[in-house]
């Protein structure tokens, strides 16, 4: 069975890395036996106008690649939503600019999910290339997520997922920033539609580098998110929010 495949990213500052891996998306549509069409959507956060004017320029007249661009920096969480919106073939694969993620890896997912017609791929690493105090957060909040929602998602925080766009679209995403991968998967779940788990390659890249202060916000924010996560999820259990 044939089906077709939005493909949804969120991009600031990327190139020529996007261009190249837009390309990479669309080679891999065109010659993939159960893939009859393609489109991949770039919401641009607002990069530099050199940076946003190589992407435009680069699918300037390719109907099957979208670039939308915000008018101020909104952070990823935003861009996925408003790319998220603009999806208009029955599957939608949410995934990072940065290349982590090949595109090879649809290879098992996708016979798996529309032979059984389930309607969600989570997806999980094995290996998280990054700094240690990175890899510590993304593990203590994979546990506490599954806690709050009585789940045992192997990798809470990993972008790489394959959805029905019907279910996608009916969701509201509130995480404007780095916590967007929890919050898809959080709304997801929250559906209580079935999924199925996939383990994902990654593409080996340098730890990355930040200022301890700018390492100690992430932590703080995504600490206040996962309070948010479970105050909310607690009220809509005692009916007191819908």
């Amino acid at each position: 069975m044939k089906n077709s495949i939005s493909i949804v990213t969120a991009a600031f500052n990327e190139c020529p890395g996007i261009i190249s891996l837009v390309n990479q998306w669309l080679a891999y549509g065109e010659n993939h036996p159960e893939i009859d069409a393609i489109e991949v959507i770039v919401c641009d956060d607002f990069s530099a106008l050199d940076q946003y004017e190589q992407l435009r320029d680069a699918f300037k007249g390719n109907t099957r690649v979208v670039i939308l661009r915000n008018e101020k920096n909104e952070g990823p969480g935003f861009s996925f939503a408003r790319a998220i919106a603009q999806a208009k073939h029955p599957w939608t694969l949410i995934t990072d600019s940065d290349g982590q993620f090949p595109i090879e890896n649809l290879d098992a997912m996708l016979p798996a999910l529309w032979r059984t017609e389930t309607p969600i791929a989570f997806t999980f690493r094995t290996r998280k290339f990054d700094n240690w105090m990175n890899r510590f957060g993304q593990k203590a909040s994979n546990r506490l997520c599954n806690s709050i929602y009585g789940s045992s998602l192997k990798d809470f925080s990993c972008a790489f997922k394959l959805v029905n766009t019907a279910i996608l679209k009916s969701l509201h995403f509130d995480a404007r920033y780095m916590n967007y991968s929890l919050d898809h998967s959080g709304k997801l779940l929250e559906t209580g539609q079935g999924f199925q788990e996939f383990e994902v390659t990654c593409t080996p890249a340098p730890a990355r580098k930040r200022p301890l202060k700018a390492e100690y916000l992430r932590a703080r924010n995504r600490f206040f998110y996962i309070v948010y996560l479970f105050f909310s999820v607690y009220l809509r259990k005692k009916r007191v929010i819908f």
